[in-house]
């Protein structure tokens, strides 16, 4: 309420155009600076990955959908936009992996949820039989490295995944 009061003394004290349109740029230009250096994520984990589902292979283009829990302990929703990141099997790089379709973690909570990704595989002959042997659930190791993008209101940030593994 303080803040309103303020705000309609200056624009009484600001009677004049001039004035009150470079007001208003300042105001304008600051606030975002003011709120954007209060705001930080807490780190996202992912708990337990889930399934792992095949989609579609379509031009060296595999579609998968990963179910995942994850737990989101920020007091706000979180969307995740982009990811890139490079699918290796055990040190052998499979390909490239990008997100199909953006992802909204709400905010103070662990909740299952479905990731699509699109994986542009390098070599589909040489990567044939790794790619059979971690479908039909024999043990093999995938790891993924790369950035992951989150947004949440006008605030974005890139994160680091230096190597997520699972089995």
């Amino acid at each position: 309420m303080l803040f309103y009061r303020i705000f309609l003394l200056l624009l009484l004290f600001l009677s004049n155009e001039k004035s009150m349109k470079k007001f208003l740029v300042i105001v304008l230009f600051l606030v975002p600076i003011i709120v954007s250096g209060c705001f930080s994520y807490e780190e996202i984990k992912i708990v337990k990955i889930k399934d792992v589902s095949y989609e579609e292979l379509k031009n060296s283009k595999l579609k998968i959908a990963i179910t995942a829990t994850v737990n989101n302990p920020n007091y706000f929703n979180v969307k995740i936009t982009n990811a890139n990141m490079v699918l290796m099997l055990q040190d052998r790089v499979l390909g490239n992996v990008t997100q199909v379709e953006h992802v909204e973690l709400i905010g103070q909570t662990e909740k299952d949820y479905t990731i699509h990704l699109s994986i542009e595989l390098k070599d589909i002959m040489a990567n044939a039989i790794n790619l059979y042997r971690v479908f039909m659930n024999n043990p093999a190791s995938l790891n993924l490295s790369g950035t992951v993008d989150v947004r949440s209101f006008l605030y974005s940030k890139t994160f680091q995944v230096d190597r997520l593994t699972f089995q």
